[in-house]
């Protein structure tokens, strides 16, 4: 009985409009008034306070710093411009730019809806000029800006990495293996949406256009290399990479390029900061949130329930990823990850065989899926009011790139390989 009371007013306040860490931390005290002591609130006051102040999440709040740093300070145009000259002469020359200049912005900011501003002020009017459709103009800047999670240093990894235990760098490792099969996937589709719509092909790059490219990009490409390089090797922590990540970022704007101000710091500090509080106050509600979930022994429940629908472990799999689809529609895919894992890892890593990592990829991906669908997807609706376009036309031409990452889900479920294979290959844990 208490745990339908807890479950009614978690997604009856979330549906009322609460906000989930709100809802969360409502939903826990349910158990502190059926047990009525008052250890119970020492623990749960405690719990929330050991999410907000654990070291690896640290990392979220310098990583976000690093993004709003590099995106202020001009790098954007030299990560196109490297694009350009790499795939720009191409079927779909400045769509396939699109995608590749979203997997390099990813490497530096971690955020989809970031990667949408700082891209899509300019490829979404570039593209509508050279005649592409504005609906897919918009609807390809949101579904490449959904890279940017997956691919190192995806907040999200961190955040999943913090609150269920699992090595950083072996999420960072898997997730970088899947974010490059993602891109590939999306250049794919791109060309074959593309090869009817009569796009001018742009002359190939010359040798000395490309070096020249090369170099203008080298430092901030030298960003990704540096601090993902130490923490997949194991040299840094997590904490550790973010915060040389700031220090080079600083040094890059600030002395190198010039392209930050003393001046502009107080507003890149602030808007870091509101994006990492938002993160970390959720982050903390989730810990306590997570303890009353195994106290109650929930996940037992919930696989016991799957279970007596059917033993198949490919069908109870599928019913999950519907599940989690759905609420991607509706609720972000941090909030997702920290409402639902407290149940499903246990029971994917438990009941299912899974492994920490690979369960935590198909969460991440599963539910990013709900950025490019109505009605809150967060980068479709950021492409939209950015580039000026009709939600209902960028709606029509991104449902094929839905369908396909669905798809690209479900092979990674069933291939574990492609989440692991990298993490086994360095040794990095997360595994078992």
């Amino acid at each position: 009985m208490v745990i339908v009371v807890m479950f009614l007013v978690l997604f009856g306040l979330v549906v009322l409009g609460l906000p989930v860490f709100g809802a969360m931390g409502l939903s826990a005290m349910v158990h502190y008034f059926d047990l009525g002591r008052d250890s119970v609130m020492q623990i749960l006051a405690q719990r929330t306070f050991s999410g907000l102040t654990g070291f690896t999440f640290l990392a979220v709040p310098m990583f976000l710093l690093t993004g709003e740093l590099m995106g202020r300070g001009g790098l954007t145009d030299r990560l196109i411009d490297l694009a350009r000259t790499t795939v720009g002469h191409l079927t779909a020359g400045l769509a396939q730019v699109n995608v590749l200049s979203s997997v390099f912005f990813a490497s530096i900011s971690g955020s989809g809806q970031a990667d949408v501003a700082a891209m899509g002020s300019f490829f979404i009017p570039a593209m509508k000029k050279e005649g592409y459709p504005a609906g897919f103009a918009a609807a390809l800047t949101a579904v490449s800006a959904t890279l940017s999670p997956i691919i190192p240093p995806g907040v999200i990894m961190i955040v999943y990495g913090a609150t269920f235990g699992v090595p950083i760098s072996a999420m960072f490792a898997a997730g970088l293996t899947i974010g490059l099969l993602l891109a590939l996937v999306y250049g794919g589709m791109t060309y074959f949406m593309c090869r009817k719509m009569g796009i001018p092909l742009h002359p190939k790059a010359t040798f000395q256009e490309r070096i020249a490219a090369m170099r203008r990009a080298t430092l901030a490409m030298g960003l990704p290399v540096i601090v993902l390089g130490g923490i997949v090797g194991g040299i840094v922590t997590a904490t550790e990479g973010a915060a040389i990540a700031v220090a080079y970022s600083l040094f890059l704007t600030m002395v190198v390029y010039r392209t930050v101000k003393v001046k502009d710091l107080i507003g890149i500090l602030r808007d870091s900061a509101r994006t990492s509080a938002a993160i970390l106050i959720l982050a903390g509600v989730a810990i306590s949130f997570a303890y009353v979930v195994a106290r109650r022994n929930i996940p037992a429940i919930v696989a016991n329930g799957l279970l007596s629908v059917t033993d198949n472990k490919f069908a109870i799999v599928m019913m999950v990823l519907v599940a989690l689809f759905v609420a991607g529609m509706f609720i972000g895919r941090t909030a997702n990850v920290l409402m639902f894992g407290p149940i499903l890892v246990p029971v994917f890593v438990t009941q299912l065989g899974f492994s920490p990592v690979h369960t935590g990829m198909i969460l991440i991906m599963v539910l990013g899926i709900g950025h490019m669908t109505p009605p809150v997807g967060g980068t479709l609706l950021t492409a939209a009011l950015v580039g000026k376009v009709d939600l209902v036309e960028e709606i029509h031409y991104v449902w094929p790139f839905v369908i396909q990452e669905f798809i690209v889900t479900v092979i990674v479920v069933l291939i574990p390989l492609i989440s692991e294979g990298l993490p086994r290959l360095l040794n990095l844990g997360g595994l078992v």
